[in-house]
């Protein structure tokens, strides 16, 4: 536990969200990205199914990485549906534009490289997917810009890792917090990540866990949204 506490990776606790540092993480990640992630495909399979989605929808996929997901968007949408990927990373960005031009074109996919807070889309979403981005989850201003961008009761999925209660999980919270300090600039609300959504006013409807309590799948929603701010389509 020493080894540990001397770690710069408590210097993440409490701390906001870094873009920066996660832009350098995420350029050397991107080649091998998808290899790390085989662990959770039930689990992303869940999150899609979650959603609720049908034919015709809109679904935002934020922070969508290397756009695994896309995919299942667009199947659940179908051929008049729109599926849009938001992804800071421009080497994952890559990846996924890639992906999605592999598609079946089963949907309208777009892949937008920016970060939550720049993305301007001309429509607002149905329901937001929102697998493993908890520096997403953990700033302000990206919560607001989910809010402006999404239609009143918009499904919202969250799906990502958890820290265990402390007093008798911390051997498994510390092997995880350290594995992910790869991924993550940010380990405030570990706990409980959703808290901040919450926070900005979403109802959480359901929390799941997964994975011995180490992951988790919840749905959220805001009753209302805010002023629309989206790019105009001229």
């Amino acid at each position: 536990m020493s080894a540990f506490m001397s770690m710069p990776i408590l210097d993440n606790l409490g701390a906001m969200p870094d873009r920066q540092r996660a832009l350098t993480n995420y350029r050397h990640l991107a080649n091998n990205y998808d290899s790390t992630c085989t662990r959770i495909e039930v689990l992303r399979r869940d999150a899609v199914r979650a959603l609720g989605l049908q034919a015709g929808q809109t679904v935002f996929d934020i922070a969508c990485g290397t756009g695994s997901s896309l995919p299942l968007l667009a199947e659940a949408v179908g051929v008049s549906g729109h599926v849009v990927g938001v992804e800071l990373s421009p080497e994952m960005a890559a990846q996924a534009c890639r992906r999605a031009a592999a598609g079946s074109n089963a949907a309208v996919v777009r892949v937008e490289c920016c970060a939550v807070e720049d993305f301007r889309p001309t429509v607002q979403a149905d329901a937001v997917l929102l697998s493993y981005t908890h520096d997403v989850l953990q700033s302000p201003a990206a919560i607001e810009r989910l809010r402006a961008i999404t239609k009143p009761n918009a499904r919202f999925v969250l799906l990502g890792m958890k820290t265990l209660p402390w007093l008798w999980g911390w051997p498994v919270n510390v092997f995880n917090l350290y594995r992910a300090r790869r991924y993550l600039t940010t380990y405030t609300n570990m706990g409980r990540p959703w808290a901040a959504l919450a926070a900005h006013g979403a109802k959480i409807e359901m929390i799941k866990p997964s994975l011995w309590g180490s992951a988790y799948i919840a749905t959220a929603a805001f009753n209302t949204s805010a002023t629309l701010n989206v790019r105009s389509a001229h």
